[in-house]
């Protein structure tokens, strides 16, 4: 079930419509659960991530090469139901994850000076407790019926893929959330998606995310993909911003495939449309690669303020995946480009990707939402 409080819609130009649910009742969610079992953007390039349209928006940019990011241009994007506008384009070791399923959230604690608490690299919560009580948002998808969308304060987003509560993968509990892709070389979506109260606004435009996920299997061609992003407007301008973390560039021993690398990418997406710069920003981990075919604690944290994000695996911070006010390059700015965050007015959470991929299929169990550092749960898998 889910504990929640506000968010708005992302006014990006709508290309496909989305299923949508909006029953805003009160819901008690577990933030992690007792068992476990269980079941982006640029091409190939010296580093870099092109956004031909992410969810929410079409671009109209021709297919190309770059010498940093090929853009994938002309992708179809998704939009979102049930709002003004379509949807966006777009801590390490605590164990914090206890939590009996149907906790309800007391509502969360704001952070003093208006933006989340960094709870420091190596501090994920106060272990063994309910970081439900002092969450904004908790949902452990127990609530739902298996076989569609979870709904309350969920929607989705979707463009050539699905969403579905199921029964047949989870972390803890019985149920987690099944996004899927089809094989295709345009834009492919299926996220779950929050935009109203009690998660947005942010306090202080600045928060904390945990999510359980679990990728079956990774790219191993060079695939700009995302699992979390948020986005909004950015103060003072009229076009929007989007802070994601995914992956992109293929890691191999000789020819031995690694794993994918993982990625934090930043883009002006109204600009596919002819509303602000375009940007497309790119910052790769070092050597981190996106576990597959097994339960993940994926931790973030977008700070307004300062223009920051932040990202924790399994509870160890992955610090060349910190960006403040600027990454490594961009592919339609150069590297001094500032990142600058806009007003977080949703989260969406899944899968997306842009360029030719194969089908996937990624799991999203446990979510918790809260002004401070979360932690992971206690054991992981």
């Amino acid at each position: 079930m889910a504990v929640v409080r506000p968010i708005r819609s992302v006014g990006f130009p709508q290309a496909f419509v989305v299923l949508s649910s909006l029953s805003l009742v009160t819901l008690c969610t577990a933030c992690s659960k007792d068992d476990s079992s269980g079941a982006a953007e640029s091409g190939a390039s010296s580093g870099g991530a092109s956004s031909g349209g992410s969810s929410g928006m079409s671009s109209g940019a021709a297919s190309g090469a770059s010498q940093g990011g090929a853009e994938s241009g002309g992708a179809s994007g998704s939009g979102t139901s049930g709002a003004s506008g379509t949807s966006s384009s777009g801590g390490s070791a605590g164990s914090a994850g206890g939590g009996s399923g149907g906790s309800t959230s007391s509502g969360g604690a704001q952070a003093t000076g208006g933006g989340a608490t960094d709870a420091g690299p190596d501090v994920g919560g106060d272990a063994g407790a309910d970081p439900c009580a002092t969450a904004l948002f908790c949902d452990d998808f127990e609530s739902y019926p298996s076989g569609k969308a979870p709904t309350g304060h969920w929607k989705t987003s979707i463009n050539m893929g699905s969403v579905s509560v199921v029964d047949t993968a989870h972390f803890g509990g019985s149920k987690s959330v099944q996004c899927s892709t089809q094989a295709s070389s345009s834009t492919k979506t299926a996220y779950i998606r929050l935009d109203a109260a009690p998660v947005f606004p942010a306090p202080g435009n600045a928060y904390f995310g945990r999510m359980m996920t679990r990728l079956e299997a990774a790219p191993e061609t060079s695939v700009h993909w995302t699992f979390v992003q948020s986005s909004g407007l950015i103060a003072g301008q009229n076009y929007h911003s989007v802070y994601r973390y995914g992956g992109q560039l293929p890691q191999t021993s000789g020819t031995t495939f690694l794993g994918t690398k993982l990625m934090a990418n930043y883009d002006t997406p109204d600009n596919y449309s002819g509303t602000g710069p375009a940007s497309d920003c790119w910052n790769h981990a070092s050597a981190q690669v996106v576990p597959v075919a097994k339960w993940t604690c994926v931790e973030w944290q977008f700070d307004g303020p300062n223009d920051t994000l932040r990202f924790w695996l399994n509870g160890a911070a992955v610090d060349s995946l910190t960006v403040q006010g600027k990454g490594q390059g961009c592919v339609h700015q150069d590297k001094t480009f500032e990142w600058k965050a806009p007003n977080f007015d949703n989260l969406e959470l899944g899968w997306e990707s842009y360029q030719m991929d194969s089908a996937r299929t990624l799991y999203v169990d446990d979510v918790v939402i809260s002004t401070k550092r979360i932690g992971c749960p206690s054991p992981l898998p």
